[in-house]
């Protein structure tokens, strides 16, 4: 997720276990874009495959939400684009790094219970009804590696969280510095490796970050 997400006056809002989540239209807009190639272009499909996405990344908010509540701070949900975020409030720097963690970690047990139906369903089912099948593989996929993507250490990813409380805190010494050039070689090496494998989803994705955290060395360094 690039940036913040502004309000909107078609914004869906609801609260899940008193936490106020928002959800911004880019974020539908922007899920029927990535799940129309993998629908085959199938209306109904692609309703379905949003709503994995928006379940999906729902539940890894939770993860941190509930782990901000969990040390006395009381956040809010946004989901925007193909990502989102929970807001919080200041922590140590090994409470930051356990509720970084938290949201890969929910959606980690999402995709294992996913994993465990369809190894218990019986194969005549999904042959019966393959979008079943579709619908659970594309549940696992989009939590399972959508929480190793997140922990690669570029900020605003979780790894990136993790990595900038660490560094903060373990090699203060030129931080930011030390901090942009992780984001920058670790979101680079993700965008070429997205390139050869012809994913251009995760080559845009990581790109815009490579070139965000360049731009911010650059500024950093005419400053000095």
């Amino acid at each position: 997720m690039l940036g913040n997400a502004g309000e909107t006056e078609i914004d869906l809002r609801f609260q899940l276990f008193g936490i106020p989540v928002r959800v911004h239209p880019a974020f539908w807009l922007l899920g029927v874009f990535v799940c129309w190639r993998s629908a085959g272009g199938q209306a109904d499909r692609v309703l379905i495959g949003v709503l994995c996405v928006f379940f999906s990344i729902l539940v890894h908010e939770l993860g941190h939400a509930v782990t901000f509540r969990r040390y006395g701070h009381r956040g809010e949900i946004v989901l925007y684009m193909m990502g989102g975020y929970a807001t919080g409030g200041r922590l140590s720097t090994w409470r930051n790094v356990i509720v970084s963690a938290a949201g890969p970690a929910a959606g980690f047990v999402v995709a294992g219970i996913v994993l465990g139906l369809m190894e218990t369903i019986p194969l005549e089912t999904f042959a019966r009804n393959q979008t079943l099948y579709w619908a659970l593989e594309l549940l696992w996929f989009v939590n399972f590696w959508w929480g190793v993507l997140n922990l690669t250490p570029c900020i605003p990813l979780d790894g990136g969280r993790i990595m900038q409380s660490l560094v903060y805190r373990y090699s203060p010494r030129r931080a930011d510095a030390k901090i942009l050039w992780i984001c920058i070689l670790s979101s680079g090496a993700l965008a070429l490796w997205g390139a050869q494998q012809q994913r251009q989803f995760l080559m845009i994705m990581f790109g815009l970050m490579c070139a965000q955290h360049v731009m911010a060395l650059n500024q950093r360094n005419q400053f000095r």
